[in-house]
């Protein structure tokens, strides 16, 4: 699911069309409702995009994220 939308794809770092490119930099992004959830702390965007992937040698997973705690001010170890 989708926090941002309006994102003009498929973006790569040698985007060798220029109108392609100009629609990129032109893109209208807004929030979806997931985005406005999370946005105000309804909701957990890890629990719909789930995180497990291999980089570096070290295993992503949603169990071991850091978090914001916007109260203190600081974040969280897992």
């Amino acid at each position: 699911m989708l926090a941002i939308s309006g994102l003009q794809r498929p973006f790569t770092l040698e985007i060798d069309d220029r109108q392609r490119h100009q629609r990129y930099k032109q893109s209208r992004l807004s929030l979806t409702a997931l985005g406005r959830d999370v946005l105000a702390g309804r909701e957990d965007f890890s629990r719909h995009n789930p995180v497990h992937r291999w980089w570096g040698g070290t295993e992503l997973t949603n169990d071991r994220l850091w978090r914001w705690d916007a109260a203190k001010q600081a974040l969280i170890a897992p």
